[in-house]
C-alpha cells in the first residue's frame, strides 16, 4: 500500500509510466522517508526507493536486484529531470564493534561536495586501510578543518555492557546497540547543521532496525556496502577509529596493562592478564563480556 501525498502521486505516475515501457511494478512498501517498489521485466527484478522533497526534488535510487533494469528505469524517468545543486550529505561508521577490548565507537560527518573534496585530496580513505599513527595524524586534520561538522559516540566497556544486557532482555542484540550509536552521533551532528539531503551509513544492518531511532528529517537514508568509499563516511571512519585508540589508551594507563584490538587468542591472553592481576570483575570495565572470549579466558583459572 502506497501513502498519500506529494510523493505518493509522483510515485504512481512513474509506475504508469514505466508500465506503458513494459515494465511491472509490485510490493510496494513506505519507508522511513520514501517509498520502495519492486519492478520486474521479463526474467529481471530491481527495488527501487522513491524519495521527494522541494528541495531535492524526485529522486529515483536503485535499492537492489538487476542493475540494467535499474538504469533503465532511471533513464525513463529522469530523462528531462533538471540538474539538481550539490548535494550535501552525512556519512556515519564505527569502530571497535567486532574487538573485545576497549570502546563501541561511531562517528558521523557533514559534507558538501567542496569539502569531500579536500578529504579525497588530503588522502582521506578508510581507517581499515591505515595505520594507528596515520589515523590520528587524519583525525587531528579531519578535527582542526571541520569544526562543528562532526560528531562522536564513544560508549566504554561498562556502559556498553549495561546496554548490551538490558537490550537482551528485549529479544535484541549487539547490531541495535551499533544502530542506538549511529542515530546518536547523527542526531547529535544534526543539532550543529542542516540537515543533508543524504545519510550514508556503512551498511552493517537492514533499513527496519536502525530507521526508526533516526532523527526526523526531509533526507534520503542510504544503507551503503562498502560506504567507506565515501569520503564523508570514510572521515567518520577514522574518527570513530581514533576514538576507540583513545579508548584503548585509557584502559591502559588506568590498568597499567596495554589494552589491544582484535578479538583472537592473543586477546584472551590479555584479557587473562587483567583477571590475574584485577580479578574477574575487571572485565566488565576493559570487555565487552557477551563475547565468546570471556568464558575462554575464564576457563584458563578453572
Amino acid at each position: 500500500m502506497i501513502p498519500g501525498g506529494e510523493l505518493a502521486q509522483r510515485v504512481e505516475e512513474a509506475i504508469e509510466r514505466l508500465e506503458r515501457s513494459g515494465i511491472a511494478a509490485s510490493n510496494g512498501r513506505s519507508l522511513a522517508n520514501g517509498i520502495r517498489i519492486t519492478f520486474t521485466e521479463k526474467s529481471m527484478s530491481c527495488g527501487i526507493n522513491f524519495y521527494y522533497s522541494e528541495k531535492k526534488g524526485f529522486s529515483v535510487v536503485p535499492a537492489g536486484g538487476d542493475t540494467d533494469l535499474s538504469k533503465r528505469i532511471r533513464g525513463i524517468l529522469l530523462s528531462d529531470a533538471p540538474v539538481l545543486p550539490d548535494e550535501t550529505w552525512t556519512g556515519s561508521d564505527e569502530a571497535g564493534k567486532g574487538d573485545y577490548l576497549g570502546p563501541l565507537t561511531v562517528a558521523a560527518v557533514y559534507v558538501d561536495q567542496r569539502r569531500a573534496e579536500q578529504y579525497r585530496s588530503i588522502g582521506i580513505t578508510d581507517s581499515k586501510v591505515l595505520s594507528n599513527d596515520s589515523v590520528r595524524r587524519f583525525a587531528e586534520s579531519i578535527r582542526a578543518t571541520s569544526e562543528g561538522r562532526f560528531s562522536v559516540v564513544s560508549v566504554s566497556p561498562q556502559d556498553y555492557n549495561t546496554r548490551f544486557e538490558k537490550l537482551s532482555r528485549k529479544g535484541m542484540n549487539s547490531l541495535d546497540l551499533l544502530a542506538e550509536c549511529h542515530a546518536e552521533a547523527i542526531k547529535d551532528l544534526f543539532s550543529k547543521v542542516p540537515i543533508p539531503e543524504r545519510v550514508i551509513i556503512d551498511k552493517f544492518c537492514d533499513e527496519k532496525r536502525i530507521a526508526y531511532l533516526l532523527p526526523e528529517g526531509n533526507y534520503i537514508l542510504d544503507l551503503r556496502i562498502r560506504g567507506e568509499s565515501d569520503p564523508a563516511v570514510a572521515a567518520a571512519s577514522i574518527l570513530a577509529r581514533d576514538a576507540y585508540l583513545e579508548g584503548l589508551d585509557r584502559i591502559s594507563r588506568k590498568f597499567g596493562i596495554e589494552a589491544v584490538s582484535g578479538s583472537g587468542r592473543d586477546i584472551d591472553m590479555v584479557a587473562r592478564e587483567y583477571v590475574k592481576s584485577f580479578s574477574a570483575d575487571v572485565l566488565d570495565e576493559v570487555a565487552k563480556v557477551h563475547f565468546k572470549n570471556t568464558l575462554k579466558v575464564l576457563s584458563l583459572f578453572s
